[in-house]
């Protein structure tokens, strides 16, 4: 396919682990024309990573955004960054990764707002780490309502997902969404937002492919 169309690109989804395992075939895929990859990363915290049996740990997403980079692939990591296990500076953590590793023409800013959901029949109703913040079952949307320990989690989820959609109607470049992001979960904190992204950072949105519409993982 590729010596009749050269011109033509691809993508895929694809496990962390999944990328580890099969780490050799990476180089050949981006000389094909894989663009980008998307990968359900969901958190960098090895508490939640568990809970969710994601089959990966945080070190393991650092070695497969070196193995895609390496291979001239993009990454493009999806999150689930509130959850009952996760914390503020989990969720922090989340914002300093995107932006330390220029990941934030990666990350579709709808992805800093995901919470878990927990429909009927789900593994994650068999543990007992969630049964203190489950709630009744919502036939509406056929989910368990949950709530978080942490009452500044709740806050701070309704929070940026009104400051996302906001940014969604007005085309709000990602950069800005990013920042205003991150002032809200610092302010939780009690912290200073760190600076913006830099410009030479800010390059990187023409480097960054992505699919039309937000993916979610």
């Amino acid at each position: 396919m590729h010596d009749e169309f050269p011109e033509l690109t691809f993508d895929f989804t694809a496990k962390i682990e999944h990328l580890l395992k099969h780490r050799a075939l990476l180089s050949e895929l981006g000389e094909l024309g894989c663009l980008f990859i998307v990968s359900a990363v969901e958190s960098l915290s090895d508490t939640v990573l568990a809970n969710l049996e994601k089959g990966h740990t945080r070190a393991d997403v650092y070695a497969a955004l070196e193995i895609v980079r390496d291979a001239g692939i993009a990454l493009r990591p999806t999150w689930v960054p509130f959850t009952p296990w996760a914390t503020l500076d989990d969720y922090i953590d989340i914002l300093e990764f995107v932006q330390a590793e220029r990941l934030i023409y990666h990350v579709d800013p709808v992805q800093y707002t995901i919470r878990l959901l927990v429909p009927p029949g789900s593994a994650l109703l068999q543990r007992p780490a969630i049964q203190p913040c489950l709630g009744p079952l919502d036939q509406a949307s056929f989910t368990y309502h949950w709530t978080h320990a942490d009452s500044r989690m709740n806050d701070l989820q309704r929070a940026v997902s009104a400051v996302v959609a906001q940014a969604t109607r007005f085309d709000e470049d990602p950069a800005t969404t990013f920042q205003r992001v991150c002032e809200l979960a610092y302010a939780v904190r009690a912290d200073e937002a760190p600076a913006s992204a830099s410009p030479v950072l800010l390059d990187h949105r023409k480097k960054a492919p992505r699919l039309t519409e937000p993916w979610f993982c």
